[in-house]
């Protein structure tokens, strides 16, 4: 009986915990030019919860930094409805460095995320540098750096640090784009992460007490 309702337990919080909310676009290789605007989507990844139950509203934040210690950098858009939208308009912004460092998070009221791929931003010339890092501190080799917004007025942004730990590229794959005369590594995004880690781990806590009991 016990057993059951762990068994129960962990269906709920499984629903809870994941969402199939899967950013699109930017994709791997992406790359923006300053001033232009492009069209940021997402998709169905058909995982519960519906995006009827967790994503009638949200936000998307323009983030850098590594996986661990991302940094925001500039709002995009709040109050956005997944059941009414699948895409939002957004005019790139300046920054510094026009490097492969930059990406998106989106962001619901019940504590789920889920990441673009890292995508370039240039200039007016179209030149990308290399990301100033090609390892991140826990030994991926994914490309990574910290960049900032520049505004109209000159002022230059630098971000402020996220308690995010879930990484925008959990499993990347080599892509690559022209940076001047020499080729950089951009990091793929498999699939949109959906769980922060204190979620995975009390699932990961819950299934080894459903197992336990199961064994008895």
């Amino acid at each position: 009986m016990f057993s059951t309702k762990i068994t129960l337990l962990t269906l709920l919080f499984c629903s809870y915990v994941c969402a199939n909310m899967a950013p699109s676009y930017p994709e791997p290789g992406t790359v923006w030019k300053t001033g232009n605007t492009y069209e940021i989507t997402w998709v169905n990844d058909k995982h519960a919860p519906s995006i009827a139950r967790a994503w009638k509203n949200f936000k998307i934040d323009f983030m850098t930094g590594d996986n661990v210690n991302q940094k925001f950098l500039k709002n995009v858009a709040t109050g956005l409805d997944g059941t009414k939208i699948k895409s939002f308009n957004w005019t790139a912004p300046e920054v510094e460095p026009h490097a492969a460092i930059y990406f998106l998070m989106f962001s619901n009221g019940k504590g789920q995320n889920a990441w673009t791929t890292r995508f370039g931003i240039t200039g007016q010339d179209g030149k990308l540098v290399k990301p100033e890092k090609s390892v991140q501190p826990d030994g991926a080799k994914i490309p990574w750096g910290i960049g900032k917004v520049v505004e109209s007025n000159g002022d230059v942004s630098k971000g402020t640090n996220t308690a995010t730990a879930i990484n925008p590229t959990s499993s990347a794959l080599p892509s690559t784009v022209e940076v001047n005369d020499a080729v950089a590594s951009i990091p793929v995004s498999s699939g949109s992460m959906k769980m922060n880690l204190p979620s995975f781990v009390l699932f990961a806590f819950i299934l080894i007490i459903n197992t336990f009991l199961y064994l008895l």
